[in-house]
């Protein structure tokens, strides 16, 4: 492949990269410039082991042995809410702030905006001044994969990291019935680099009465991509990437793991369900399973091909109230951080990565077991 540098549009957000191979010979003389692989250094036992649940807010939800107490020893999976909070649920909202062009005429029309991509509380225009703000109100919570101290979540078992995926439903779920809330956000940070505190394995859900600007990004750019071609671009992208297979990383029945066409950090993923699906809440059991066994292989060949780095996963699915739309599709985004941002990405939102979309497909194919 030419080392010639090459701009990429994402087809989905819209974001432009660049691929520059070149630059990963350029001269560098600081000795720890590479972002810092996972290390399994910490102490036990932590916060999330078993025994120490008088450390953690009470749960709000869990995978329990039959006859064991809330709160206590017994369980395989819990969730409570986070000590540190983002949001809070007892801060006074107004109303949800939605997204304009993603909900029915009748709630469109009970949204003002003023500016492109911002989302305002309900109320006339006058209400609004030039400095907005609103209360936090929302939810943030910490999901623990498991009792025992294991740091990458590729040593789950497959009904463990089955669980994790389907309890991601369930929050979704019981979330959706708070009319102030917009948007949950479910993710993963594996790894110091990539903003975890604590290694022992984990996700964070967060839910807010806004649609976050980069999903918003995603839902306007495939609405206005479904109203030019009648077709949904996510299933489009699926389609042309098993045919060309030049950026399919593995595959199962019902999904596909992909390199991104446009990638922000080198490496960087997305996993997909082969058919339309606009909400991860209709994952069933046997989704969740087979999902599970893709995801782990996946993310063992990552850790094969980048020495076990750092990364991020970030669950994608349709807003909150916004109905079943037929241009969007949810997946899942796997963000290897693989370099660490500089002036071009934070001053103007362009990333620069040194390896081939192509390319990188090729090696993970290679390390798949």
């Amino acid at each position: 492949m030419s080392d010639e540098p090459e701009l990429r549009r994402d087809p989905v957000s819209g974001r432009w990269v660049v691929i520059a191979p070149e630059r990963a010979r350029r001269p560098i003389a600081f000795s720890d410039h590479a972002p810092r692989h996972r290390t399994s250094g910490d102490s036990r036992p932590c916060p999330f082991c078993a025994g120490a649940e008088a450390e953690t807010p009470n749960e709000v939800y869990a995978i329990r042995d039959p006859g064991s107490l809330p709160n206590g020893p017994g369980w395989q999976l819990r969730v409570v809410p986070n000590m540190y909070p983002a949001m809070r649920p007892n801060a006074t909202a107004a109303s949800p702030v939605h997204t304009p062009g993603l909900m029915s005429g009748t709630v469109r029309a009970a949204i003002e905006e003023i500016g492109k991509g911002q989302y305002l509380l309900r109320g006339a225009p006058d209400e609004f001044p030039l400095f907005n703000s609103a209360p936090a109100a929302g939810f943030a919570e910490v999901l623990i994969d498991c009792p025992d101290h294991i740091d990458d979540p590729t040593k789950l078992t497959d009904d463990q990291f089955a669980d994790v995926l389907l309890s991601y439903r369930e929050r979704l779920l019981t979330l959706s019935a708070d009319p102030r809330l917009a948007h949950v956000a479910v993710f993963k940070n594996v790894g110091a680099e990539a903003g975890a505190s604590l290694a022992h394995t984990h996700s964070q859900i967060i839910a807010t009465p806004i649609v976050p600007i980069l999903m918003h990004a995603e839902l306007t750019c495939a609405e206005a991509y479904t109203a030019r071609c009648g077709r949904c671009v996510f299933c489009d992208l699926i389609e042309k990437d098993l045919a060309e297979s030049l950026r399919v990383v593995a595959r199962s029945e019902n999904f596909v793991a992909v390199m991104a066409f446009a990638p922000r950090f080198a490496y960087e993923m997305w996993v997909l369900p082969i058919a339309h699906e606009a909400r991860y809440e209709s994952l069933s059991e046997t989704a969740a399973t087979e999902l599970a066994i893709l995801l782990k292989r996946v993310l063992r060949a990552l850790d094969v091909v980048q020495n076990a780095p750092a990364y991020n996963w970030f669950l994608h699915t349709t807003p909150l109230h916004a109905g079943v739309p037929a241009h969007y599709h949810w997946h899942l985004e796997i963000l290897p951080r693989t370099a660490r941002p500089a002036g071009l990405e934070w001053g103007y939102g362009c990333h620069i990565t040194t390896v081939v979309p192509e390319h990188a497909a090729s090696q993970l194919r290679a390390a798949i077991m």
